[in-house]
């Protein structure tokens, strides 16, 4: 990347909230290194964390599709070292759990049992003296997912079990290994993950995406070109704002009921949803097939931080905007991660073009020989691959030999 392309722009901040309790979060937040997206998200998932299973809003009529929660599932995508995506997650689990030490915090390694478990065990002194099943709700904090999803876990089940515990049930049962059957009542819980994009392309399972798993979740990459350093950062939890940030969501937690949307909201709703359509890649329709309960679960948080029981149009306008900017960053890195790892220095090349526009050919070569087990030859053998795609193209003669994207041409 070319130091004079780095800059302290996030461009999703420019439509970010600026009101309710997330507008407060990000502008408390404002000086820290991380990007204002991860800031977000993470104050996304700390809400609906906090509220969990207490407030959903329900499609169409009851019965028919389960409730939906505002409990989204986050990754927070940066390269090794970049990124502050440890700190961000701690800062908000830390305001979570000053707020509401009844919300459970799954962390480290959790075996499928131990989840089962963690799940049906009382939190706080008032679930003690409570008989029967609980519910299960929670935060899983994965500030490194390589360690928390491997392909050992998913082997062994933890993926499959909690990817089955997306959708809402009224009752869960399952038969564990010498505790018999664990019953899980109105499961809701939510993911905070962080990891780098290189473990999401070599260890994820091939079936991440067709399978379900990676639709659940919203990818939230930091920009390519963002870049923010602070020498003195000030701890915030000793700042006079610390405490307002924490009553504020304490305050939020303790909302309940059915949210509701304005009619005007209900029909833009309607003409969205029903003008989905697929892209026929089997991968990227996977995972888009997901995005309108992305964009819902959204929505009911920009209400919800407004102390809101409902979904104006303006709230849901908001959310899908800040969907369809994911959804269309993620693009490129879901091809990435269903590309075969043989082909992976193609979409090395793709998105050092993206980056860098119009690039020789020896800087290209310079930029990916590390990855190149079988020698250059690894990268002429992408290089043809995408000209016959005719997703590049050649400018310029050898050997001052250039590619560039082709779509740059053709606008």
């Amino acid at each position: 990347m070319e130091l004079d392309k780095l800059s302290e722009n996030d461009h999703l901040e420019e439509i970010l909230p600026i009101e309710g309790w997330l507008g407060e979060y990000i502008q408390f937040a404002k000086d820290l290194e991380a990007c204002p997206r991860f800031k977000f998200f993470t104050a996304c998932c700390c809400l609906g964390a906090a509220v969990n299973n207490k407030v959903w809003i329900q499609r169409g009529d009851a019965g028919l599709l389960p409730k939906l929660f505002p409990n989204i599932w986050v990754i927070l995508l940066a390269p090794p070292g970049r990124g502050h995506k440890t700190s961000t997650i701690n800062m908000g689990i830390n305001c979570l759990i000053e707020a509401c030490p009844e919300v459970r915090i799954l962390a480290d390694k959790l075996t499928p049992e131990a989840l089962v478990q963690a799940l049906s065990e009382p939190v706080g002194p008032r679930e003690r003296i409570r008989i029967g099943p609980r519910d299960a709700t929670g935060l899983i904090k994965a500030p490194e997912l390589s360690v928390f999803f491997g392909r050992q876990q998913y082997n062994t089940g933890l993926v499959a079990l909690i990817t089955d515990l997306y959708d809402y049930r009224e009752e869960w049962s399952v038969e564990t290994i010498g505790r018999g059957k664990n019953v899980l009542k109105r499961n809701c819980i939510s993911i905070l993950g962080g990891s780098t994009p290189t473990w999401l392309q070599k260890m994820l399972p091939d079936d991440a995406f067709t399978g379900g798993f990676m639709r659940r979740f919203l990818l939230v990459e930091m920009p390519p070109n963002y870049f923010k350093r602070r020498a003195y950062p000030k701890n915030l939890k000793e700042s006079t704002g610390w405490s307002d940030i924490v009553q504020g969501l304490r305050t939020l937690s303790i909302i309940q009921g059915e949210i509701g949307w304005t009619p005007t909201c209900a029909e833009y709703y309607k003409e969205y949803y029903e003008n989905l359509k697929p892209t026929g890649d089997e991968q990227k329709d996977a995972y888009l097939e997901g995005e309108a309960e992305q964009v819902l679960r959204i929505s009911m948080l920009l209400a919800l931080s407004k102390g809101e029981l409902f979904i104006s149009l303006e709230d849901f306008k908001l959310a899908k905007q800040i969907a369809e900017v994911l959804m269309e960053e993620t693009d490129p890195r879901i091809e990435r991660l269903s590309t075969h790892p043989r082909m992976s220095v193609a979409q090395d090349v793709l998105s050092l073009l993206r980056q860098l526009g119009p690039t020789p050919e020896s800087i290209l070569l310079k930029r990916v020989y590390r990855t190149l087990s079988l020698g250059d030859s690894q990268f002429y053998e992408a290089v043809r691959v995408l000209l016959k795609t005719r997703d590049i193209e050649i400018i310029g003669k050898p050997p001052n030999t250039t590619y560039r994207l082709r779509k740059e041409t053709e606008k």
